[in-house]
């Protein structure tokens, strides 16, 4: 009982829809019931009124092959027609029995009595016929197949007034279906139109309860979307969810419209505080400025370049050749050096400078270290980072064979090996030990490399950031190899991708 009285409340959406659904439902049932429980009836008539017809067929039927094989039995004496004619004079005598049952004494039931009695004569005689055709006394079954044969024509007969009786009380009944049917349609299309009307009035008045409060709420959002918070509260009558978000909606209308006032009123304020920031910021940007272009000023490269030149001049003029080219290739080196390391260069540029940074060499330290090139010009176009070469010639030279005291040799090779174009910087100083080579390797995957790894003399770049770099400009680990014992000389080799040839030159094209 709570249940109900709780669902006839009404108060909220899912049991208006609840009890909208099952009165639909309820009346939808009750029309498919009577539909079903008429129908059935009227199949229970239609079938009682063929089942008559359809026993006197197969009686009719039967008496046929009754007399048929007896027929033959008395023509020819063929025990097929004698077995035939047993089988199916015991299923005409039992058929006959059928039909004397009952007390009714109207027209058709009184007939069917008068088709009993001369089936029953019909077949006694038969029988007759049956025994005198055995003991061959051809004057009796003579006499038999006449009288049957008399009696299978009135047989027939009164089998035909009974069906031409049943076809006129089954049309009778027929007509009489047939009204009613019309009068069950009718009733049926009456009941359909009133559960459709009822449905439509239904749904039309939920929905527009349930649409015209969400519809004012849309469009009061939509106006709130567009700053106008000047709008009438939505009023909703019924007492349900829709309800409660209209007293929540315009509760947070009013909450967002003093809360934009407050904004508005703490934005003013901090406009005015901006304004005296920028203000400030702008004129420590202007200081900040000025010392950045008086320190650009003290460095610039142009007046490095020019003043290198000069003395490359001077030295020329004076005669001193050694000492003008010697300025010639420290002015190429500083050159090189103070490019961006995020621009890709050729193998060939990074050729040359190591050709001038050995001749640097040479001057500091004479014939103390001794620099031996094998260059393949073929692959001198492929792009890689920039001051790869020189950090390694520099860590050879330091590192590797400045501690010898007869000095040593410093080879530079490039060759083309299958898809790759391979460098290789070889000297014979002291040589590093395996946990040195696993060491600098390890630190060429740390995110500190260039706190630990160690300083170049010339660029500042170390042996780890040259490995770092190569790792992330072509995407491996093996791109470099270092190759070392102790004592032994150092040998490091790298394997440049030739197809990056082709894709760097597009991206330098695209730069």
């Amino acid at each position: 009982m709570r249940f109900f009285d709780r669902l006839l409340r009404l108060n909220t959406i899912r049991r208006k829809m609840l009890v909208y659904f099952m009165i639909t439902i309820i009346l939808i049932s009750i029309v498919s019931i009577f539909t079903f429980i008429m129908s059935s009836k009227f199949m229970q008539k239609m079938e009682s009124m063929f089942v008559d017809g359809v026993a006197l067929t197969e009686l009719s039927e039967t008496v046929t092959k009754v007399n048929v094989n007896l027929n033959n039995y008395l023509s020819t004496k063929h025990s097929d027609s004698l077995n035939n004619y047993l089988r199916y004079s015991d299923e005409l005598r039992e058929k006959a029995m059928d039909m004397n049952k009952g007390l009714s004494y109207d027209n058709n039931r009184l007939l069917l009595k008068d088709i009993a009695f001369m089936i029953e004569t019909y077949l006694n005689e038969a029988d007759k016929g049956i025994a005198a055709k055995r003991g061959r006394d051809i004057d009796e079954y003579l006499t038999v197949y006449t009288t049957t044969t008399q009696l299978e024509s009135y047989i027939k007969e009164y089998i035909n007034k009974v069906n031409y009786n049943e076809f006129n009380r089954n049309t009778r009944e027929y007509l009489n279906i047939k009204n009613k049917l019309k009068f069950l349609q009718q009733i049926n299309i009456i009941l359909i139109l009133d559960i459709i009307i009822l449905s439509i009035l239904i749904i039309y008045s939920t929905t527009y309860k349930m649409t015209e409060p969400i519809i004012k709420l849309s469009h009061n959002a939509e106006e709130i979307a567009k700053g106008n918070f000047d709008i009438d509260e939505v009023i909703v009558s019924t007492d349900d969810e829709i309800k409660v978000m209209a007293v929540a909606f315009n509760k947070m209308k009013s909450n967002i419209k003093e809360y934009i006032k407050k904004l508005r009123n703490t934005a003013e304020m901090e406009a005015k505080l901006m304004d005296q920031e920028l203000q400030n910021l702008k004129m420590k940007n202007l200081l900040d400025n000025a010392e950045l272009q008086a320190l650009q000023s003290q460095i610039n490269p142009h007046f490095l370049f020019n003043t290198l030149n000069a003395g490359v001049q001077l030295a020329m003029m004076e005669g001193a050749d050694t000492t003008s080219s010697f300025l010639e290739n420290m002015s190429a080196l500083f050159r090189y050096n103070i490019k961006k390391l995020d621009n890709p260069v050729t193998l060939k540029e990074e050729i040359e400078n190591i050709k001038s940074y050995s001749e640097l060499l040479k001057v500091r330290f004479g014939d103390f270290i001794q620099f031996e090139f094998s260059v393949d010009n073929s692959i001198s176009q492929i792009f890689m980072p920039p001051l790869i070469l020189q950090p390694l010639v520099e860590n050879a030279c330091i590192h590797g064979i400045g501690d010898l005291e007869e000095g040593g040799i410093v080879r530079i090779v490039t060759r083309k090996e299958k898809e790759y174009g391979q460098i290789i910087i070889e000297d014979n100083g002291v040589g590093m030990k395996k946990d040195d080579i696993e060491k600098v390797l390890k630190v060429t995957s740390e995110s500190k490399i260039l706190q630990k790894a160690k300083k170049g003399h010339t660029t500042g770049i170390g042996l780890g950031n040259v490995i770092h770099r190569l790792h992330l400009y072509f995407g491996k680990e093996d791109v470099i190899k270092i190759i070392s014992e102790k004592g032994m000389g150092t040998k490091i080799v790298i394997n440049l991708p030739l197809e990056n040839k082709d894709i760097l030159s597009d991206r330098e094209e695209m730069r």
